[in-house]
C-alpha cells in the first residue's frame, strides 16, 4: 500500500536529472516513485539523435513500469535568451522581446507553432512558455528580454498568440511566472524578491496577462518564488501562499494545472527548504511541484507528501483534485501511441529548414534602430573598423543557466562568432575584448585610430563597467563613426544621446546579431520598434 501511494503521489512531481543518458536515478524516479513529468535542460541534450532516443527511452520506462498515462516531458523553450534546444540541433528562434519589437501577433503565433513542431518531433509535449511577465523594471536581472515588453495588454496578446501556436502542435503551454516577476531587481534563483505593490497596482500591470490567459483556457500556470506582502498579508513566496494561489484559482478563475517554478531555487530552498516547501505548496493549492536537480531531495519530497497524508497534514481530497487536473491535461495532450512513436532525422531537417526561414524574417522585422547619427550608416566595407565587446566575468540571470544547481558559468557575454558576422562585410575588422578594467594603451590607440568603432554590450545598464567604457569611447571619438549594439536588454544606452547610432537586437544569439549587422552595412533596413516605453528619445 505504501509503494502504491508513493507511485500515485509521484504523478504530482516534475523532476530533472543530470546527463545525456538515462541513469539509475531517473529510472528509479519513474519506476519506483511514479514520477509523472520530466524537465529537460541543456545538460540533457547532446545531439538530435540522442535527444530523440532519450525522450523515447523515458516514455518506454514509464510504460513498462505500469504508468496509466505517458510522462509529461517539459522544457523551457522560450526561444531567444532561454533556448534549451539550440543550433545545430534545431533552428534558433526569436525570443519574446524580439517578437514584441516586430509588433506582429502573427509572427508570435508562427514562431510558437514552429517551436511546437520541433518539440513534438523530439517527443517533448510540454513547454514552460509563454512568459507572461511584464518587464516594467529595466534593472530586472531575471526577466528582461524574456518578456515581450513593458505594456501589460501587449504582453497579454503576445502570450496568448504563443500559447495558441504551441497548443495547435499538441504541446501543452504554461504561462509564467504568476503573479508576475517583471517588477523585481532580485533574481529568485538566488534570493527571495519582495514586491511591495497593492492589489490595485497588480491588477493594472502584473495580473493582466494571467487574467487573459485564464479567460482563454490556459492549460497550465507556473508560480513565481516572489513575496507580495501587501497582496497576501504574509511574506510567504507566492508559490507557498494560499492567498496568492487562491487569487489565481478563485478570482482569476484558472481551472487548469498550477505548477511551481523549481523548488531548489534559493527563493524556496534557502528560506523554507525544498522538501517542506513542497508540502506547503500543495497545502496552498498547487497541483504540480518541480524539483530539477537532486535525486535525494526529489525522493524525500515524494515521501514527505505520503507521510503528510497519513498524518492528516494534507487531505486526500486536496491531493485527488490535483491528480485529476493532471490526468485530464495528459489525456488532452498525449497518449501512448504518440509517446512511443519514433521519429526520423529527415522530418527534423524539414522542420529546421522551415524554422530558419521564418526566424530570419522575424529577426529582420525585430531589429530596431533606436537612433541614427546622420551620415554614419551604412558603414563602409573597407573602413578601418574595430569591434569592441565584453569578454568573461559578467553576471547573467539564473534562468539562462543549463539548469545545474551551481551558479551559472561565467562565459564570455559576446560570442567570438559575432566578429565573424562583421567580417562577412568587412574582412579587416579587428576585435577588442574587454572585461571590468579599462582598455590598455595599445587598445585605446586602435580605437582612436579607427575609422569606425562598433561597440557591442550586454545588459550594460546593470553592468557599470560596460556602460562607462561605452560612454568613454563616445566621448573620445566625438562625431566620428561609432555604432552601439545592445545584444540583449535594449536599455543599455537608451537615454545616452552620446550614442548617436544605437541598435537593439534583443538577444545575444548569432542570428539576431547578424540581422543588426545586415542593417549597419546597408543590406537591410531596420523595421523593429522598441517594445518598451522607457527612455524613448
Amino acid at each position: 500500500m505504501a509503494q502504491e501511494r508513493r507511485k500515485t503521489i509521484g504523478q504530482l512531481f516534475a523532476v530533472g536529472f543530470h546527463g545525456t543518458e538515462i541513469d539509475d536515478n531517473i529510472t528509479s524516479l519513474i519506476r519506483d516513485y511514479g514520477i509523472g513529468a520530466i524537465v529537460l535542460f541543456k545538460r540533457n541534450i547532446r545531439d538530435a539523435a540522442q535527444l530523440r532516443a532519450l525522450c523515447l527511452g523515458l516514455q518506454t520506462i514509464a510504460k513498462e513500469a505500469g504508468h496509466d498515462q505517458p510522462l509529461f516531458v517539459g522544457i523551457d523553450q522560450e526561444n531567444g535568451l532561454v533556448s534549451r534546444i539550440c543550433p545545430p540541433v534545431a533552428a534558433q528562434m526569436p525570443g519574446p522581446m524580439a517578437l514584441g519589437a516586430t509588433g506582429s501577433l502573427d509572427s508570435a503565433y508562427a514562431v510558437a507553432k514552429a517551436t511546437g513542431e520541433m518539440l513534438r518531433h523530439f517527443g517533448i509535449n510540454m513547454n514552460y512558455a509563454p512568459v507572461g511577465d511584464v518587464n516594467s523594471e529595466p534593472l530586472n536581472p531575471v526577466i528582461g528580454t524574456r518578456s515581450p515588453g513593458d505594456d501589460p495588454d501587449k504582453v497579454s496578446r503576445f502570450a496568448a498568440a504563443c500559447a495558441r501556436g504551441l497548443r495547435e502542435c499538441q504541446v501543452a503551454p504554461c504561462i509564467k511566472h504568476f503573479p508576475g516577476h517583471g517588477d523585481t531587481a532580485v533574481d529568485s534563483h538566488y534570493g527571495l524578491p519582495v514586491i511591495h505593490k497593492s492589489r490595485a497596482d497588480l491588477e493594472r500591470t502584473e495580473l493582466v496577462p494571467f487574467r487573459r490567459a485564464a479567460a482563454e483556457g490556459i492549460e497550465m500556470v507556473m508560480t513565481a518564488h516572489i513575496s507580495l506582502p501587501e497582496l497576501a498579508g504574509s511574506k510567504l513566496p507566492a508559490t507557498l501562499s494560499p492567498e496568492a494561489i487562491g487569487i489565481l484559482r478563485n478570482d482569476i478563475k484558472h481551472e487548469g494545472v498550477i505548477i511551481t517554478d523549481c523548488m531548489e531555487m534559493d527563493g524556496i530552498r534557502a528560506t523554507y527548504g525544498t522538501v517542506e516547501g513542497s508540502l506547503l505548496a500543495f497545502q496552498a493549492g498547487v497541483d504540480n511541484v518541480m524539483i530539477c536537480h537532486t535525486y535525494q531531495v526529489q525522493t524525500a519530497a515524494v515521501d514527505r507528501i505520503c507521510q503528510a497524508i497519513e498524518t492528516g497534514e494534507i487531505s486526500q481530497q486536496r491531493i485527488d483534485a490535483s491528480l485529476e487536473r493532471l490526468r485530464k491535461l495528459k489525456a488532452r495532450f498525449t497518449n501512448w501511441d504518440a509517446a512511443l512513436q519514433p521519429q526520423t532525422p529527415d522530418s527534423l531537417l524539414a522542420i529546421n529548414k522551415k524554422g530558419e526561414v521564418l526566424a530570419g524574417s522575424v529577426y529582420r522585422d525585430a531589429t530596431t534602430l533606436v537612433r541614427s547619427q546622420p551620415g554614419v550608416l551604412p558603414l563602409s566595407r573597407t573602413a578601418k573598423t574595430i569591434f569592441v565587446s565584453p569578454g568573461p566575468a559578467i553576471p547573467l540571470g539564473g534562468a539562462v543557466d543549463s539548469g545545474d544547481a551551481t551558479l551559472p558559468t561565467r562565459v564570455p557575454w559576446i560570442k567570438s562568432s559575432f566578429g565573424d558576422a562583421l567580417r562577412r562585410y568587412n574582412p579587416g575588422v579587428v576585435e577588442i575584448r574587454f572585461t571590468d578594467s579599462t582598455l590598455s594603451d595599445d587598445q585605446w590607440r586602435l580605437v582612436d585610430d579607427a575609422d569606425v568603432v562598433i561597440l557591442a554590450t550586454r545588459n550594460a545598464r546593470e553592468s557599470q563597467y560596460q556602460k562607462d567604457l561605452g560612454i568613454e569611447i563616445a566621448r573620445r571619438r566625438g562625431e566620428s563613426s561609432l555604432v552601439a549594439i545592445a545584444t540583449c536588454n535594449p536599455y543599455d544606452f537608451l537615454e545616452d544621446r552620446e550614442m548617436g547610432t544605437y541598435l537593439a537586437v534583443y538577444e545575444p544569439t548569432v542570428e539576431a546579431f547578424q540581422s543588426g549587422v545586415d542593417i549597419i552595412y546597408g543590406e537591410a533596413s531596420a523595421r523593429g520598434h522598441l517594445p518598451i516605453a522607457t527612455g524613448q528619445v
